[in-house]
């Protein structure tokens, strides 16, 4: 009987996906955040190039200034988004929120959206992957602009 019991326990393990839960919700894993990250990457490649097409069709327009219209639209999209909607478009196709990790009801502030964006923008990748090494799977840019991301219930 000890056998099946501990049996049971390893394919728990190996069947059921761990889950973490943060105040009722449970917490997305490091998959389910870089899907919204690909989605929102391929979003703002679509729109660089519409906003591209867009600027040329208005004649004579300054290489500094189409650069600087992309850029601009580059470093607000995170941080916008995030800090009026609570999510990128990425993050509402997953179902996922951005809030303030000590009061998750709330949002985060357009300046905690801003180190978010800012961190993530330097680490890469290497922010995400610490999603796996913390208590509730936050990443170095959630630890640094005090942010949590969770699951959307509605």
């Amino acid at each position: 009987m000890g056998t099946e019991e501990t049996k049971d326990s390893i394919e728990d393990l190996i069947v059921k996906p761990q889950t973490t839960i943060y105040q009722g919700v449970v917490l997305p894993n490091l998959v389910v955040r870089i899907k919204a990250l690909f989605f929102d990457v391929c979003v703002m490649l679509i729109v660089f190039t519409a906003t591209a097409l867009l600027i040329d069709s208005f004649g004579d327009i300054s290489d500094f200034s189409k650069g600087f219209i992309l850029i601009f639209m580059f470093y607000l999209y995170d941080p916008l988004l995030t800090s009026l909607t609570g999510s990128t478009l990425g993050h509402k196709l997953m179902k996922l929120k951005v809030r303030r990790y000590e009061q998750p009801e709330r949002k985060i502030s357009i300046w905690q959206a801003f180190v978010r964006f800012f961190i993530k923008g330097v680490l890469g990748w290497i922010s995400f992957l610490t999603v796996t090494g913390t208590r509730h799977k936050r990443a170095i840019h959630d630890l640094a602009s005090g942010s949590i991301i969770l699951y959307d219930k509605q």
